[in-house]
């Protein structure tokens, strides 16, 4: 059984920002992540995810806030001396030198002693399925050998914790799910923190135990997975968490509740949501034969195991979207009825978070 290399390290980070000219890229961050913990920072591009990750590492400066690594204040430290190991998007092999040249590197700058350096390399290697391919030069490997020798570089360095970089981006989707599988199971079999900055919710969701969602450089949640799919804290979390995203509905007042505007009903909230955003996971919306939301359909979308529905609801139209398994092949422009969850999701459109929990348990539709 393998042994945590050297336990898992807290990191923590206190009201973080930093300034590109008048551009704000991190804005008051504060995040704390538990030693031995998958932590992913998630989000679009140019939201900051990047740049905090820079800041961990002490290869960028922040202009105001701290970091903390295993409860030490390494602000004003210099990489070398923050504990962590780097693996970069750009593997960054070095072209004429042998793969455990490559993964020793670090060793050798560093003056570790020969027998440190080769019982560190094999057990790397031994980890990372390397054993047979030592000796070869990176023009020799595949773009999924390549990543794991990225990672055996920073395996060697035994540091608490590993910060990755999109590691996965290069690779075809197939390579990816294997890696991230492979990711994770290195992660636990080491017991290291692993921060892993990515823009593609499927690696976060699959492989973290926390994600944070960064939106214009401030944290728009940060929670669990399930939670964050499950309880979107603003209009943004709600916008970019699942495939496709969630349906995103305005709201009217009746005398009995709060229909989706532009529509005769049924009542889908409380009167006193009249105001907020109704969101709708397109997979808990289904095809009724009974009373329901009329809509028409716009697409039929097949995907294999699952058809796509976007529909149009209300005047002016609103557009909801189904995941429904199987194949619907339904002609633009068909008239069906839909049926709603009983959990929905409401959200306020002044501030964009979310409403209260015990605003989001109403649908009188029949189930």
């Amino acid at each position: 059984m393998d042994h945590p290399v050297n336990g898992g390290t807290e990191l923590r980070l206190d009201r973080v920002s930093r300034w590109f000219g008048a551009t704000a890229a991190l804005r008051d961050v504060s995040l704390s992540c538990a030693g031995g913990r998958f932590f992913v920072l998630l989000g679009p591009s140019g939201c900051g995810k990047s740049t905090l990750l820079r800041v961990i590492a002490g290869l960028d400066t922040q202009h105001s806030g701290h970091v903390m690594i295993g409860g030490r204040d390494v602000t004003e430290l210099p990489p070398k001396d923050r504990g962590i190991a780097m693996v970069f998007q750009n593997y960054a092999l070095f072209p004429h030198l042998s793969v455990a040249e490559n993964i020793v590197f670090g060793l050798r700058a560093r003056k570790v002693p020969r027998a440190e350096r080769d019982r560190r390399l094999l057990r790397a290697a031994e980890l990372l399925g390397l054993t047979q391919l030592l000796s070869r030069r990176p023009n020799q490997l595949s773009g999924g050998q390549q990543q794991r020798v990225a990672l055996a570089r920073a395996v060697v360095a035994e540091a608490p914790i590993c910060l990755m970089d999109e590691p996965l981006s290069n690779l075809d989707a197939k390579l990816r799910t294997e890696m991230r599988r492979e990711l994770r199971t290195l992660q636990r079999r080491l017991g290291i923190t692993m921060i892993y900055v990515t823009h593609d919710q499927a690696e976060a969701l699959s492989m973290a135990d926390q994600v944070v969602l960064l939106n214009e450089g401030r944290v728009e949640q940060d929670s669990p997975p399930a939670e964050l799919y499950a309880r979107p804290a603003s209009l943004f979390a709600a916008s970019f968490i699942g495939t496709p995203a969630m349906s995103l509905l305005r709201l009217a007042p009746r005398e009995d509740g709060a229909v989706i505007a532009g529509t005769n009903g049924p009542v889908v909230a409380p009167a006193n949501a009249a105001h907020a955003i109704l969101g709708v996971r397109p997979e808990e919306v289904s095809l009724t034969d009974g009373a329901g939301i009329s809509a028409a359909v716009i697409s039929a979308e097949y995907l294999g195991a699952e058809t796509v529905l976007s529909c149009a609801v209300g005047t002016p139209a609103q557009v909801i979207q189904a995941r429904l398994p199987g194949n619907h092949s339904l002609a633009a422009g068909t008239a069906v009825q839909l049926r709603l969850p009983r959990r929905l999701h409401l959200f306020d459109p002044a501030t964009g978070r979310r409403l209260p929990e015990t605003m989001q348990a109403f649908s009188p539709v029949d189930a």
